[in-house]
């Protein structure tokens, strides 16, 4: 499916920036984090709005004051984590609000809902990345029909409507396919479902194709959930791994690296693509 207009000015900004930063593989991520994080939270009838002056790592209500006026334990991650952002980012903390949400702050797209604006963002993003850093032999495609691509199945746990977020293809060949999540609820964890309906299609059609959670999320029972169907807690799993856009914003900003371990970076990710055959 091509991609959307909206979805564009995010690859467009990613591009600006490349340039403007000289990001590598390494540091790829940076470019996300410009673009998607934000310390501002969505209104409805409103729009966006100063909130704490912190990275909105996860839902809204969570950041709270207790009764005595001291910040609550997300809070202090939240800040914790947006000192360590503005460090990674080589900004002063007192105005990392400048650098971050710059997508957000887009003209053509300020003014919309954000939650469906993110997820496809995100995803038109990591092809971005793979196709600027990773093997140049591979090509990508975004929400492809699984009945296109796998005829014959019918997927009975999937929605009618349901896409592939990415496919990457060499030769034509099917090599891997990756689910993009820029955030989800722990109750929803459509990733793993996801995953075990393709990949007998997709093992089918090339034994050696490689099935990826690409996410965005920062809240360790969420991702847990998601790595106990990865290797190795699940050595012949569905999918072959969880990749983050920077898990170490996880383990040293949140200090959350404990359930987290296993989670694999863009870099890792960027490397693999070498190998897909």
């Amino acid at each position: 499916m091509p991609r959307s207009p909206n979805a564009q000015i995010a690859v467009d900004l990613y591009a600006q920036l490349a340039e403007t930063y000289a990001l590598t593989p390494a540091n790829a991520w940076h470019g996300i984090a410009h673009l998607l994080l934000t310390t501002k939270v969505w209104r409805s009838g409103i729009g966006w709005s100063p909130f704490h002056n912190v990275v909105v790592y996860r839902e809204s209500n969570d950041f709270k004051y207790g009764a005595d006026g001291r910040p609550s334990a997300v809070m202090n991650r939240a800040e914790a984590l947006t000192q360590y952002l503005a460090e990674q980012l080589d900004v002063s903390r007192s105005e990392i609000d400048q650098h971050i949400g710059i997508y957000w702050n887009e003209s053509a797209i300020s003014s919309l809902q954000p939650h469906n604006l993110v997820g496809h963002a995100f995803r038109s993003l990591i092809v971005t990345i793979l196709q600027r850093f990773g093997d140049p032999g591979l090509s990508y495609e975004e929400e492809v029909d699984p009945h296109t691509e796998f005829p014959g199945y019918d997927f009975a746990t999937r929605s009618p409507d349901a896409k592939l977020d990415i496919v990457a293809r060499r030769n034509g060949r099917l090599v891997a396919l990756l689910s993009a999540r820029w955030r989800y609820r722990h109750d929803r964890v459509d990733l793993v479902d996801e995953a075990l309906a393709y990949a007998p299609a997709a093992r089918r059609q090339n034994q050696h194709c490689h099935l990826y959670a690409v996410i965005g999320e920062f809240a360790p029972n969420r991702l847990h959930k998601v790595l106990t169907n990865c290797p190795p807690a699940m050595p012949h799993a569905a999918l072959s791994a969880a990749v983050h856009f920077s898990p170490e914003l996880i383990w040293n900003g949140l200090h959350e690296n404990g359930r987290t371990a296993c989670l694999q970076n863009l870099k890792w990710l960027i490397q693999q693509t070498n190998n897909w055959r």
